[in-house]
Formats: structure tokens, sequence, C-alpha cells
């Protein structure tokens, strides 16, 4: 059995200068085939693609960089021939030409620093916002840039094993990489379609019933124990293939003429090769799952790292929106791990979480991090032939790893009506600067002026120049004209608050502020910017301005990537996916 992936894709038309593509729906749909997986790391075959569309997004990715060369010196510009181009073909090669304009718009940023006005903190903003949606939830995704390249990404799609469309499980996820996005971009293009494959598999032991078809039992141990096994196992298979290309025993399948099944050989890899190979755990992530399933109305939530998830529940003697979490606040050491370590080595230490957060891991449970995983031995191949991650610089006692995947996983049932329920998903850079109170409390105002499907009435279809901000623009006149929406517009600044609520932190040594709904704002139709805005400084439109103005590498002392995504549940949309 696998599992074919497609993505199909829409384009709203805000006034940012890189129109985001609300993601509609992403299908993880079952295929037979002859057999599983033999390893996790066979992903279903991509479609061809054509030449067509190689040259487009190589075409399109030199005019970017044309207009922001523009931007940043102030240069003219030659015609470069792109105006017959009507529309970017959907797939993976139109994801990869948005990721590398927002990248290139936040680089071009990062190298003018300009002061930004309030216009273009919202193009930031909207550059990287969307939608995801399924037959019973919308989702609103926004995202804010703090490295370059930014290391959290993000997946919403829906697991099509029924010809009911009102049985589909729904997922959404964030992963929070750290010390580079290789990590979490691997997670994203494998992890949901694993645990997709896992929970539909009819289980020997389980009289052939997938967790689709079960029967549901509050909690059921069975379906925790799969999604449990499938994050542990994706990190186990990632850190053993690192280790094999770290010792050249990387295994390829070689047709032969006088065998009808595969030969295999033993590949000696080259340095660069070996380096692809160990990159997805050098680096490190977190990783933040829901799942929904409609029918049952069930939410669970598996979080692996310090990523957080939060329910928004009425209740109706408050009137008002409450917190449920549904994962850890404060995610610290895992103390189960560090006992069991201690039980297999009585002589060893166990690991403090002190010991472990001054020695470079970001997190308390993540994917990658070999430094806290592998054997020291092969830590140090890595740092001495690939240039990996230095050892450990101390004993900590225990043997590795001390770091696990394994997630923790919360459930409950999802009411919805006329106050349904919601499901705030981000990761820690949002989460240090508000509170689960506080971000429910923001998401309800928001609900009072706005309804999150919205953004579902028709949208005028554009061309590709439309897309990007350029309709209208003459592409052979000035360079006012060609630099279009990548021009820097620098308004006058907004008055400085008599009372910005900031402070200067002495144990950190940096400025701070404090968030609260006396400084919330809501004048976006789009709920994960609203969220993002208001945890930034709200109407306080001096302190935003100045903490969106704030470039790598100095930024990662003022705000973190950040990644929300707000699901809606109870949401009607039948009607618009019937008409894609």
């Amino acid at each position: 059995m696998r599992l074919a992936t497609t993505c199909l894709r829409s384009l709203r038309s805000p006034s940012s200068a890189l129109r985001p593509s609300p993601r509609l729906w992403r299908t993880y749909n079952r295929v037979a085939a002859n057999g599983p997986h033999t390893t996790y790391f066979q992903p279903p075959p991509k479609p061809p693609r054509r030449i067509l569309s190689t040259l487009l997004l190589g075409t399109a990715c030199i005019g970017l960089g044309a207009y922001g060369h523009a931007w940043l010196y102030g240069l003219p510009l030659l015609g470069i021939g792109l105006e017959d181009i009507e529309e970017v073909p959907p797939g993976a090669d139109a994801e990869a030409l948005e990721e590398s304009m927002r990248n290139a718009l936040q680089a071009a940023a990062a190298s003018g620093v300009s002061p930004m006005s309030l216009e273009t903190c919202q193009d930031f903003l909207e550059s990287r916002a969307g939608y995801s949606v399924s037959h019973t939830a919308v989702s609103h995704v926004a995202q804010l840039g703090s490295n370059i390249p930014i290391e959290d990404t993000w997946s919403g799609g829906t697991f099509t094993f029924y010809n009911d469309p009102m049985k589909d499980w729904s997922e959404w996820a964030i992963f929070d990489g750290h010390s580079g996005p290789r990590t979490a971009q691997v997670l994203k293009d494998l992890l949901p379609e694993l645990v997709g494959q896992a929970l539909g598999s009819p289980s020997a032991s389980e009289s052939q019933v997938s967790c689709f078809d079960r029967p549901y039992v509050p909690h059921d141990s069975y379906i925790r124990d799969v999604i449990k096994e499938i994050f542990v196992q994706t990190d186990t298979e990632l850190l053993d293939r690192a280790v094999n290309a770290l010792h050249d025993k990387v295994i390829d399948p070689v047709e032969t003429v006088s065998a009808k099944a595969p030969v295999f050989r033993h590949h000696i890899l080259s340095r660069s090769e070996a380096i692809s190979l160990v990159a997805p755990v050098f680096s490190g992530s977190c990783a933040l799952m829901a799942l929904y399933d409609p029918h049952k109305q069930v939410l669970r939530v598996a979080n692996t790292g310090h990523s957080k998830a939060v329910l928004g529940r009425w209740n109706q003697a408050e009137s008002s929106y409450v917190a449920q979490l549904m994962s850890s606040d404060r995610p610290d050491f895992d103390t189960n791990m560090g006992q069991r370590k201690k039980n297999e080595d009585p002589a060893g230490s166990a690991m403090v979480p002190e010991t472990r957060g001054s020695h470079g891991v970001s997190a308390p449970r993540s994917f990658g991090d070999a430094k806290w995983k592998w054997p020291v031995e092969a830590t140090r191949r890595a740092h001495e032939l690939l240039w990996g991650p230095e050892p450990l610089p101390i004993d900590l006692g225990a043997k590795p790893p001390y770091v696990s995947a394994e997630p923790e996983i919360a459930e409950t049932e999802v009411k919805a009506g006329e106050h349904s329920d919601f499901l705030i998903m981000a990761s820690d850079g949002f989460w240090k600067h508000i509170s689960s109170e506080d971000a429910v409390s923001c998401v309800q105002m928001w609900l009072e002026r706005n309804k999150p499907t919205n953004f579902l009435e028709p949208m005028k279809k554009k061309s590709f120049f439309g897309a990007l901000g350029f309709e209208g623009y003459d592409l052979h006149s000035s360079l006012q004209s060609l630099a279009g929406p990548f021009a820097p517009r620098v308004a006058k600044s907004p008055d400085r608050e008599q009372n910005d609520d900031t402070y200067f932190d002495e144990a950190e040594r940096r400025l701070k502020w404090r968030v609260s709904p006396k400084h919330f704002v809501v004048e976006d139709n789009h709920c994960g910017i609203h969220l993002i805005k208001n945890a930034l400084g709200g109407k306080r439109r001096d302190l935003f301005a100045g903490i969106m103005s704030v470039q790598p590498p100095l930024s990662k002392m003022v705000r973190d990537d950040i990644t929300v995504q707000v699901i809606f549940f109870g949401a009607d949309t039948q009607d618009t996916i019937k008409n894609q």
C-alpha cells in the first residue's frame, strides 16, 4: 500500500507583495499495492515534471532576483521577457517557486534594512499566510520568519480512505526546526503520509481492522501506540540511514539481465552524498500534529517538542471561550527517560534539564539532533569527516539517546454548534510572547467580527503577474514601475505610544513587551495574521513596526520563527469543495 499526494491551490488577492496561495486541501489517497513499504523512506513516486514547469520556475526565480536587485540598489531593469507567462503550473514546482520568492523578499529586506512602514509589515505577514480546507473544518495558517531561510514549516491535509468524505480524517501539523531547516522539511514531506498509512493499515492483532474503522473508545491505547510508533520509527530510520552513510553502508538495488529481482550492492558514497544523507539529523525539529475524526468528532494531538496546541471551548456560564491545553504548557526534560537511563546504568548520573539546555539542544523531545542520540564515536566521526556538530563537551553518565521523538498525545471530543471549538497550534516562537488564555481571547475577539469561511467566496482568477502584484505595471517603463510591489514604501512613522508596556529584562539583557487583551486590535480577515500581529504589539503601532524591522541575526534576540495554525471546527465547506 502506498499513499499518493495531490495538492490543489488557488490564489487570493490581498494587498501583499507576494500573494499567498490558500491551500484548499491536500489529500492522501489510499492506493492498492502488492504490499507495504519495506522502509519508511520510499515515498510515493512523483509525477514526471514537464520541461515547461522547470523553465517557468527558473525564469520566474531569475526575474524575482532582478526585481530584488533593483529594489536594493536602485538600478534600472531591462525587460526580462516574462510578460507572456500566464500562470505557474500547480504542484511541487509552484510550491518551490512560492517559497523561493518569500525567502528572496525576506533576504532583500534584511539586506536593505529600510525602516518598515505598517503597510510593509502587513505585506510580510500576508506573504506567508494561507488556508487549508476539509469537509468540516478550515485552518488559517500564517508564518513570520526570523531565520533565513525560515526553519519552521507546516502541513494540512485529509486522509481519504472512504467513499464517504464525512469519514475522512483531517491532519494539521507544525514542524519547528532548529539548527537549520532540513529536519523540519523532511518531516513535512514524510511524517503526515506515514502516520496516515499506519492508521489506515489493518492490524493482524486487531481482527484486520484499521484505526479508521475501530469503534470509538476514549483514549484508545491502540491508536495512541500506532501514532507513537510511527513518530519514533521515523526518527530512528533517519538516524540509522545517517549512521550508515558515515560508514559507506548505503545499499542500492541494481537491475541485472539474468535476475528478475533486483540485486543489491554496496554503494560507496562521495563526500557530498554522505553530507546530504546526514544533514537531516545534524539539525533537529519539533513536531506538533493534530488528527481529527469528523465522523466521531474526536481530536487527537501528538506533540514532540516545545510547540503547543490550545483548544478554545465555549463556556456558557462565562459567555466566553476558555483555554484547554492539548499539549504540555512548558515541556521540561523527559524525566521518564532520565529515570530509565539511570535504571540501565545505576553508576551514571541522570541527565538534568540545565545541563541539557546549556549545550545546544533546543527541545526536550525532538527529531534529528544526532549529537544527543548517537554514540559519541559516531558523532566524533561525523564531526571530523563531514563537518558535523561537535560531540558533547561533557560526560552525561548515562548512555545515549538523551532525547526522544516519542510524542505526548492528548485527546478530546470536539463540540460544534453556535459556538464551535477551535484549536490554536503554534511553534514556541509564538508562545514566548502570549499566554494560552490571551491567545484564546484574541481569537474570540476576531470571531466577533469575522467568519472563518469568508475567504471561500469566489476568487477572481489572476494571471501570473497579477498573482505577484504586478498587474497594472508597465514592465518596460521606469524603475518605479518595474520595482512594482517590491519598491520600498516608507510611510510616516506612527506616533510613539506614551505607555507601550515595554520593559528591560535584566536577566536576559534585552527589551521586552507585555501582551494583554487591552493592546489587541481586530483589523485582519485572516486569523493567523491577527494572532501574530497582536502577539507582537497589536495596536501599539510603533512597537509592532519596530519588532518587525529587526533583521537577522539580531532578530533571534527579539522574535524567533513563528508559525500559527488556527483550526475552526464545524465549518460547512461542502459546496466549495464540490466546485473545485
